[in-house]
């Protein structure tokens, strides 16, 4: 696993965490639909990270 592209791609969904976080309470005004919008992107960006930077046998 290339952990480098690993951290880099965690790093990148950072923004639509910071900028998605704002929208969803704007929006909801809620910090627990905040909380489900981070949970959720931090488990796609991981999932997305281990896909893409697993070896082949």
């Amino acid at each position: 696993m290339d952990i480098f592209r690993f951290i880099g791609i965690i790093i990148v969904s950072g923004i639509p965490a910071i900028i998605g976080g704002g929208l969803f309470f704007a929006i909801f005004e809620s910090w627990i639909a905040v909380a489900v919008w981070e949970i959720l992107l931090i488990f796609g960006a991981t999932i997305t990270a281990y896909k893409v930077t697993r070896t082949q046998p």
